[in-house]
């Protein structure tokens, strides 16, 4: 008797297992029926039969048998891959892309033969491409999470198969900066850079990020990495410089540049930044001589012509006011400072010039000209701006 009840449970178990491959074969029926019906234009149908697909494809993963099968994972990751694509199922299936990645990785991680893994690759790419195409339609239409989620999707599919999405990365990191979701923009960006994708807008973003949430620190830290990669980058320079101005550290920053300039003396843009850094420690005799540097370097380095133009400016409206304070009976005395004025003032002139000369567009450049050389009492210049003035 006992064998007998042995031999029934053994059957009983053979008939298990069997349906349990039974429902494994009607879920892959179920959804090539659907994929037909979605061919066809009858969706109310193709969800029908996916709907039964799930019914059938779960009892299957949770079978020690069925559950160890690379097949059945793989008919499962296009099930739920198919219902993440219909916008109707989303609400019964809010989880569908989650179940097709976890499917996939797990019908990867069975296939120990490599049997399947064309199939499984082919199904993942054909998941990706349909994710790219959806993320990009989100991002054209300012729907910046739907896409950062797309995009980031990808990035777990890629996984699967070995390969590092950096395009997704840095579409999400795009996506993230546009819809203001910073931090998740930082960490999409700096992946890029250290795999050397799009590294210096990469770095530069990051730091300007930061900055502006005041992690100044964190940015600082970026900016020091970027400017080892790239340092040649005048973005990179410029925005780094902009992190220690608007975190008050001058010291600091005025180390970093000298070491930096000193290091690319031919760097023009190296120069203005130490320049600034100089003038805002109050050490003007410094910046000049780094705004000088610079201007050796590119004569048409705008900025350093405006600089020093402003540098000598201010200094002879400082030295003008101090001659005014001297008393009225020490004639000679005002004489000599208005005239040490007078020179500084004509120190301002030429750089003035050069800068309106590279920049037209900037009409307060000629207010300043025109005040200079009314100080100057030099009638045909002041005559020449004001007419430029006036034109305009």
């Amino acid at each position: 008797m006992k064998k007998l009840s042995l031999i029934i449970l053994a059957l009983f178990v053979v008939a298990f297992v069997s349906a349990q491959s039974s429902k494994v074969n009607s879920a892959y029926a179920n959804y090539n029926h659907a994929s037909t019906e979605l061919a066809g234009g009858d969706l109310e149908a193709a969800v029908k039969d996916l709907r039964e697909a799930t019914v059938n494809i779960e009892p299957a993963i949770a079978n020690e048998k069925t559950k160890l099968k690379s097949k059945t994972w793989r008919y499962r990751g296009n099930i739920y891959s198919m219902i993440a694509g219909i916008e109707s199922m989303d609400e019964e299936f809010p989880d569908a892309t989650d179940k097709a990645i976890e499917s996939y990785r797990k019908a990867m991680e069975l296939d120990t033969k490599g049997s399947y893994k064309d199939d499984i690759t082919q199904s993942i790419v054909a998941m990706y491409n349909s994710g790219l195409q959806l993320g990009v339609e989100a991002y054209s239409a300012q729907e910046y999470e739907k896409a950062i989620y797309y995009f980031e999707t990808n990035q777990q599919l890629y996984d699967i198969i070995g390969l590092v999405d950096t395009m997704g990365i840095y579409n999400a990191g795009l996506a993230a900066d546009h819809g203001g979701f910073n931090d998740k923009a930082v960490e999409n960006y700096l992946k890029c850079a250290d795999m050397g994708y799009e590294g210096e807008y990469c770095y530069n973003k990051s730091i300007n990020l930061l900055s502006g949430q005041e992690k100044y620190d964190e940015a600082i830290e970026v900016s020091k990495a970027a400017r080892i990669k790239f340092p040649e980058s005048q973005a990179i320079i410029i925005s780094q410089l902009n992190v220690y101005l608007k975190a008050d550290k001058y010291e600091e920053a005025e180390i970093e540049l000298e070491q930096a300039a000193n290091e690319s003396p031919d760097d023009a843009n190296m120069w203005f930044a130490l320049g600034v850094v100089k003038e805002n420690l109050d050490k003007k005799d410094e910046a000049v001589a780094a705004y000088v540097k610079s201007l050796e370097v590119d004569p048409d380095f705008y900025n350093s012509n405006m600089n020093l133009a402003i540098l000598y400016f201010s200094k002879a409206s400082d030295m003008i006011n101090a001659a005014n304070e001297i008393p009225v009976n020490e004639i000679d005395k005002y004489e000599a400072a208005k005239a040490d004025a007078m020179e500084q003032l004509k120190l301002a002139v030429p750089y003035f010039e050069k800068s309106y000369t590279l920049k037209p567009e900037n009409k307060n450049v000629l207010l300043d000209l025109k005040e200079a050389y009314g100080q100057l009492n030099d009638t045909e210049n002041y005559n020449r701006v004001k007419e430029l003035i006036e034109g305009n």
